[in-house]
């Protein structure tokens, strides 16, 4: 598997600003307060030229405020710091290696004034503001004395914020990244791919109220998303002889698109679909789910958080019900991580991660059980009979 290229948009954010600006300072400030409120963030610092002593000290200090991981760039190379771990180089794009070696769910950026990342502009008392991209500044920070200049905020009319108002600044940001994070592409899918080897047959096609189970998902989720906002993810089962032609006309209103890698369950369909729409959020519904609904899913995209890399959630104590759930951009580095480590307990894996879960309200609950069994499909056969009679 080839690695990815940073997404043009993920959950980061940019400390820019002159020597003596506080920008290592707002960085752990910042920190603390994205620990503190349920995040798990990231570290990532650029400089001229990283020397691995002083880049040690600069890593602790980070650790001691939360951060799950640090990596250090300069021109020619990339030091990357785990908890718990030496320092090891990095082999590929450095936001790229981090986000496959730790589980974060939002990166912080020390300097990098020439990224394409969201900013904060500290600014600085004797040489003010670096020559930057207004449309990418989403605040400055005046938190060293004598650094506000009223002339120069009146003409860029950025929201300033100075000190003790660190939390003010964090959530203008969080509230502003989630904002833009909800203004770009979200689609839904149906996974198909795949045999059911206790069912005897493909679960894609079980007939529900007459309609195959695939076909009734996809439908469904029209009604939520709008027409053309729905693909079928993975490779699609054989179909029966005996459809209809009013099935097969259904069928071809959907693209289908097939699993990036073989061997790795759903969650290869699910990263075939990024290598399609690498910045697309998809909802993510599997094809087993006959009594999910209109209002299930509408309530679980008011509860997604589009900083958060999954929202996904629970009906009963117990493992998580991956096979419905909102899956962000981010997400994709680490099942491409999981994939490269052998594909093995994903699920075990992801009970680890920062991800933003929810617990069903108790009248949607029936909506997240699945058919997996010849007589879980039986007996919902029978309960849809005795409810039409």
């Amino acid at each position: 598997m080839e690695p990815v290229t940073a997404s043009p948009f993920t959950p980061s954010l940019a400390f820019c600003g002159y020597s003596g600006s506080g920008k290592t300072e707002l960085s752990l400030q910042c920190l603390k307060l994205l620990k503190a409120g349920g995040f798990s963030p990231a570290v990532l610092k650029s400089s001229s030229e990283v020397h691995a002593t002083i880049a040690s000290k600069d890593s602790h200090r980070f650790f001691d405020e939360g951060a799950a991981g640090v990596s250090f760039v300069d021109p020619t190379q990339t030091l990357l710091h785990l908890p718990g771990s030496d320092f090891f180089q990095g082999s590929v794009a450095s936001e790229v290696q981090l986000r496959r070696q730790v589980p974060f769910d939002i990166l912080l950026r020390e300097g990098g004034k020439q990224s394409s990342d969201w900013k904060v502009v500290c600014l600085h008392p004797s040489q003010g503001i670096p020559v930057l991209d207004n449309s990418r500044v989403l605040a400055l920070w005046a938190g060293v004395p004598g650094s506000i200049n009223p002339a120069l905020l009146a003409r860029l009319k950025i929201p300033c914020f100075g000190p003790r108002e660190e939390i003010k600044l964090l959530d203008h940001c969080l509230e502003k990244l989630r904002a833009m994070r909800r203004q770009q592409t979200l689609k839904a899918t149906v996974l198909v791919g795949g045999q059911s080897t206790r069912m005897g047959h493909p679960k894609a096609w079980m007939q529900i109220d007459g309609r195959p189970m695939a076909l009734k998902l996809a439908h469904l989720l029209e009604e939520l998303l709008g027409v053309g906002r729905v693909v079928f993810g993975g490779v699609l089962p054989l179909i029966p002889k005996d459809w209809s032609i009013s099935n097969h006309q259904e069928l071809e209103r959907y693209a289908v698109i097939p699993d990036r890698v073989q061997g790795f369950g759903p969650w290869g369909g699910l990263l075939g679909l990024w290598e399609s729409e690498p910045n697309t959020t998809w909802l993510v519904v599997g094809c087993d789910y006959p009594r999910l609904h209109l209002e299930a899913l509408k309530w679980l995209l008011s509860q997604r958080d589009p900083l958060r890399l999954a929202t996904l959630a629970r009906h009963e104590i117990g493992p998580l019900e991956t096979m419905i759930g909102v899956y962000e951009p981010g997400f994709r580095y680490l099942l491409e991580a999981t994939w490269l480590d052998g594909g093995k307990q994903i699920n075990r894996r992801m009970q680890q991660w920062p991800l933003n879960i929810l617990q069903v309200p108790e009248h949607l609950k029936i909506c997240w059980q699945g058919i997996n069994t010849p007589a879980d499909l039986e007996q919902l056969i029978q309960q849809s009979s005795t409810q039409q009679q």
